[in-house]
């Protein structure tokens, strides 16, 4: 059985599947039923699709191989950009920033990542294997805080919309094989704005 993701457009009103089976499609949920009257078009990608992310008419799919498609929902001919990921290893999440000026992307490498936007202040925070969440200033490159240590591997977290809150998955993804382990469990957390707000630039003092 193939794995899929789905995402819903508000900006053209269609849901966007991404699967194992190496392409991108576009529904109209408005159609009458039937495949053949809701699909508006399927688009071949390089690889299994692992990951998508939409901001405006923009939507980027990170596929197996390290590719990364950039498309423009009006115009799906064809990718606006073609990339490879600079990361060594294998893409596992990738994330538009809110303002649409870049996006981020999260590796499964001796630390398996997940990745989630802080959209008031454009700085993230990922979580790994190694059970940390830690939160970064990208423009900056620059790590913000770390959280205290997680029972097991991060597997999933997000944000709230309003950004007072942290979701966080804390279950074992398997990097080192089957062993025993703690069990699966959801934190929810409250976000201080010291945590994820960039700290202001120093500049040192002209020359007297």
């Amino acid at each position: 059985m193939s794995e899929s993701l789905t995402f819903l457009s508000v900006v053209i009103g269609q849901v966007i599947t991404g699967g194992w089976d190496k392409t991108l499609k576009c529904w109209d949920p408005r159609g009458a039923s039937g495949q053949e009257r809701t699909l508006v078009g399927t688009y071949p990608q390089p690889e299994r699709v692992y990951s998508l992310s939409l901001v405006g008419n923009r939507l980027v799919v990170a596929t197996a191989g390290r590719h990364v498609n950039v498309y423009d929902l009006r115009n799906m001919s064809q990718p606006e950009q073609r990339r490879e990921s600079s990361l060594k290893y294998q893409t596992r999440c990738v994330r538009c920033y809110p303002n649409g000026t870049g996006m981020l992307l999260s590796a499964i490498g001796n630390l398996r990542l997940d990745g989630t936007l802080y959209i008031h202040y454009g700085t993230f925070a990922t979580g790994g294997c190694d059970g940390f969440v830690n939160v970064w200033d990208g423009n900056n490159k620059k790590r913000l805080y770390q959280y205290s240590k997680y029972p097991t591997s991060i597997a999933a977290l997000s944000f709230s919309r309003d950004g007072r809150l942290l979701a966080v998955a804390s279950s074992y993804t398997f990097e080192e094989g089957d062993k025993p382990h703690e069990p699966d469990a959801i934190f929810i957390r409250s976000v201080n704005e010291i945590e994820v707000k960039p700290k202001p630039k120093v500049y040192p003092n002209p020359p007297a």
